[in-house]
């Protein structure tokens, strides 16, 4: 009796221990597939909670859509009365196109190629980013007017505060809606490429771009659109993704192979296809190639060695040899 009572005890402690690993399985398990949906979910709307610099300013009472366009026909310069009247004529239910283009080609020349720090930070703290945002998907059918908006946030995200602004409204996802909706535009590709770019000022942004899918659209323009603008945007945004965002590194080597063999006489292309490169190749570049040494190189810019001493990491000052180099050293190859 004592001996099947003791037996009946300790099934009763295994089964006990069993039920407790289980649970803890289920629980880490439950965990982890819950921590990583809260951090996809923290990245994705960081921006618009306002943890990425601060709460959205309050919205503007909107002026009648005909005192607007009247103040903005009487604007001297880029004044808070100016951008209300801006943002008035986007946000008009009844708005047609060539009015909101009068609205933003005035915001552009405000703020030109290299706007001013003041104007900035008028342009950040108003009610400006969140109607040139709603705007492209308003105009999303309208390729001039929306490439207009882009511009506007392009020139207007010249400093952080000012980038913060247009992701706390969604200028990402607009943007990406955009590039989907217009995925052989090469002008619209182009300036969408150049607002992530803009917009793309630390790993945050980089990261929620990522989560929303700007890889695959960046590597669609590309592909779509062989021009030297779309090629060199386009990889100005791989970098960034790459880097900061800390993006999947399938196709991008191609990607960057591709816009390095079509531009392979424009130094800045190539210079910027070898950044992405470096980041998604090992070792790329960090030793000489012993084909180019001997005379000629089959793979021409396709090479992941160097060719050449200027062809070298610039961090490293000095040649690099591979274990088949060792003649160059005065010594003999094993």
């Amino acid at each position: 009796m004592a001996l099947e009572s003791y037996s009946s005890r300790r099934r009763g402690e295994d089964r006990g221990y069993e039920d407790r690993g289980r649970g803890k399985a289920e629980y880490s398990s439950k965990g982890l597939s819950e921590r990583g949906r809260e951090s996809r979910d923290t990245w994705t709307s960081s921006y618009r909670s306002g943890s990425g610099g601060g709460a959205p300013p309050p919205a503007e009472k909107s002026m009648p859509l005909a005192a607007a366009l009247k103040g903005l026909e009487e604007a001297a310069g880029c004044t808070d009365f100016t951008l209300r009247c801006v943002a008035s004529v986007l946000e008009s239910p009844g708005i047609e196109r060539t009015d909101a283009e009068v609205a933003l080609s005035k915001v552009n020349s405000w703020l030109g190629s290299t706007p001013d720090r003041q104007v900035l930070s008028q342009v950040a703290g108003s009610s400006v980013p969140a109607a040139v945002v709603r705007a492209i998907k308003k105009f999303k059918n309208e390729p001039l007017a929306a490439a207009l908006c882009c511009v506007a946030i392009v020139r207007s995200s010249g400093s952080l505060e000012a980038a913060v602004a247009h992701l706390k409204v969604g200028a990402l996802e607009e943007v990406g809606g955009l590039m989907d909706r217009h995925p052989h535009h090469g002008g619209v590709q182009n300036v969408c490429l150049l607002v992530l770019v803009s917009l793309l000022k630390d790993s945050v942004a980089a990261r929620q771009a990522v989560t929303l899918g700007a890889v695959s659209r960046v590597l669609r323009a590309m592909e779509a659109t062989a021009g030297r603008e779309v090629q060199f945007n386009g990889l100005a945004v791989l970098r960034h993704l790459i880097g900061d965002g800390r993006a999947p590194r399938a196709g991008l080597q191609d990607a960057a192979m591709r816009a390095k063999v079509a531009h392979q006489n424009d130094n800045v292309v190539c210079t910027m296809a070898n950044d992405v490169l470096a980041l998604v190749t090992p070792r790329f570049k960090e030793v000489l190639c012993w084909h180019w040494q001997s005379g000629w190189c089959k793979l021409g810019p396709r090479c992941t060695y160097a060719h050449g001493p200027t062809d070298l990491p610039p961090e490293r000052g000095s040649y690099a040899y591979g274990p088949t180099d060792l003649r160059a050293l005065g010594g003999v190859a094993a």
